[in-house]
């Protein structure tokens, strides 16, 4: 009993949540309270449904104004896309939904495409990667296409998450990952057309093949001139830092990428227990940095998970 209570107060994996910074300079160094200009608070953890992630930000300017699109996740309900945006970085609009669907959503990578702009969340639990097409205030998103059918995988978190699209030279390069017997492939696609064309496996895919290294941790970013996949560190726990790498070479036939610099948020007190996304764009005359922090607390719906998993060895006893 004594071990019993013991774990039920343990604190678990973490909660997620996001904050901003902005800088006049591009750089991977600078995330303190000097360029901090937002920052969302993790609280109600009490409540019936706690929110256990405000995580994986994007951001996207359109007419002078800075989106950010983010997943937000409360208790055992399935995570939805919410957006808010600023014109001056400093007053921000109250959160939308703008998209929502049956299955769990994360990861909302947003992009223009020849005047449109779409968007491919995470939707592994629908075991697919799907785009949207937003409205014209980007209030709402609308199901287009399916860019790829995934295989069913047995295990924890297996199916391809954390999408993104890199376009070069015409061709669009879906990067994505998967676990395969618990360790993470990143996997590479590509097509010569986003909205009719279909995506075929790289011959290097995998490009990675490790559980530090192997899942995205935000889109692509030109770091004066380096283009570097960001990649979270999954090793030893999840979201507990980031990563990056620098891509050597991209065509049809040819992946390579170097390390480019190890754990950006490493002992720094802005990031108690790590994060696991960074997100980059230029705004107003200053670099924007989205990022989200993880804390490990306890929430009384770990009571759930422990019984559940009490109850299920008992069961393999009998």
């Amino acid at each position: 009993m004594k071990n019993l209570i013991k774990e039920f107060f343990k604190k678990r994996d973490g909660v997620f949540a996001i904050q901003l910074f902005a800088n006049e300079k591009l750089t991977l160094s600078e995330f303190d309270e000097q360029h901090l200009i937002m920052r969302m608070k993790i609280c109600g953890l009490w409540k019936p449904e706690p929110i256990l992630f405000r995580a994986d930000p994007f951001l996207f300017e359109k007419d002078e104004e800075l989106y950010l699109f983010y997943e937000k996740q409360s208790g055992f309900n399935h995570g939805q896309i919410l957006m808010i945006k600023t014109a001056d970085l400093v007053s921000w609009t109250e959160p939308v939904v703008v998209l929502k669907e049956p299955f769990h959503l994360s990861f909302p990578f947003v992009f223009e495409e020849q005047g449109k702009i779409y968007m491919i969340p995470e939707s592994q639990e629908d075991l697919s990667i799907r785009l949207y097409e937003a409205n014209n205030d980007l209030t709402s998103f609308t199901y287009i296409r399916t860019l790829l059918k995934q295989e069913i995988r047995m295990g924890a978190d297996t199916n391809c998450v954390d999408n993104y699209i890199y376009k070069k030279d015409g061709i669009f390069y879906l990067f994505t990952s998967f676990r395969d017997n618990w360790t993470i492939n990143q996997e590479l696609f590509y097509s010569n057309n986003l909205l009719n064309g279909e995506f075929i496996r790289h011959k290097c895919s995998p490009i990675c093949i490790s559980n530090e290294y192997g899942r995205n941790g935000g889109s692509l970013l030109n770091y004066y001139g380096h283009i570097l996949r960001v990649s979270q560190d999954c090793a030893n726990d999840y979201g507990s830092d980031i990563d990056l790498h620098e891509i050597i070479a991209i065509d049809k036939n040819r992946y390579e990428e170097k390390l480019y610099k190890r754990k950006l948020f490493s002992n720094n007190h802005l990031f108690p227990d790590g994060g696991h996304q960074l997100n980059i764009v230029y705004f107003k005359n200053q670099y924007i940095y989205a990022t989200d922090y993880r804390e490990k607390r306890w929430t009384w719906y770990h009571l759930y998970y422990l019984l559940k998993k009490k109850i299920k060895m008992q069961s393999k006893r009998q």
